[in-house]
């Protein structure tokens, strides 16, 4: 016997009538579903890398004491063998190690390719070469040197993704070091162009806006290598006329030398 209701309908009618109520989960299309996916992880990426959080995400945590001592086994075969016994008597954990790992990188680039680039100034003041034509040389010479530096590259990314106090403390004396190098050679070729800076400017202003020129031109020659070096009609890179544009910006001719200045400059 079928169960009839009092609506007349039966039990098998019913049943089917109460599953298509049931709400249907949506086929989310392939692309919807990849533009979802990378737009939660970006979101993701900027939520690690905040000043708030930032100590959640070190990059640096990935480079283990234990994969450091294969290596520097692997490559001193001969010698006696490190263990974590000769780490742990350096360091007192792995966060001291990568503290002090950090500083190493900052340090490994406070001043790429100074002495070379004071030696080429030099050699350029010596020859009697133009204001121009020096700082010209200078900038694509500094420039050639510290893009081949890997150290470099790596010192950039942890910069901007390794907690803000690690880095600061990381940076302390390389930035000293790298202030001070630069702002001695800068003050002989600022003579020699019988050029002072501006009085509302220091020299650490123009240090660091020459640095953020450099570093931006760096990434961006990752990619594209060829903006830095795109010449104008006389043959200059980019970058050295940017770099120059820098100095004439931040500095201003000796008083009574405007006009030599002008034209040497």
């Amino acid at each position: 016997m079928v169960d009839t209701p009092k609506d007349g309908s039966t039990k098998s009618a019913r049943t089917q009538l109460a599953g298509s109520k049931r709400p249907q989960r949506r086929h989310r299309p392939r692309e919807e579903t990849r533009a979802l996916l990378l737009s939660t992880a970006t979101n993701l990426a900027i939520e690690r890398t905040r000043p708030e959080s930032a100590k959640l995400h070190n990059p640096l945590a990935d480079i283990r004491i234990s994969d450091v001592l294969v290596e520097v086994n692997h490559r001193n075969p001969d010698d006696k063998k490190l263990t974590t016994g000769a780490f742990y008597q350096i360091w007192q954990d792995q966060a001291a190690f990568q503290r002090e790992l950090m500083s190493h990188v900052m340090d490994e680039i406070a001043t790429p390719g100074a002495a070379q680039i004071q030696a080429l100034a030099f050699e350029l003041v010596a020859d009697g070469e133009s204001p121009e034509e020096i700082f010209r040389q200078i900038s694509e010479a500094d420039f050639r040197w510290t893009s081949a530096s890997p150290e470099l590259f790596l010192a950039l990314g942890l910069g901007a993704l390794a907690p803000v106090d690690m880095v600061r403390d990381a940076q302390a004396g390389a930035n000293e070091r790298y202030v001070g190098a630069t702002s001695h050679l800068l003050t002989i070729l600022l003579r020699y162009a019988r050029r002072r800076l501006k009085s509302d400017r220091t020299m650490e202003d123009l240090i660091w806006a020459i640095e953020a020129l450099s570093v931006g031109y760096l990434l961006r020659s990752r990619t594209h290598p060829d903006i830095p070096q795109r010449p104008d009609d006389k043959g200059w890179s980019a970058l050295a006329t940017a770099y120059l544009g820098l100095v004439e910006a931040f500095s201003e001719p000796l008083p009574g030398d405007a006009e030599g200045s002008a034209e040497s400059l």
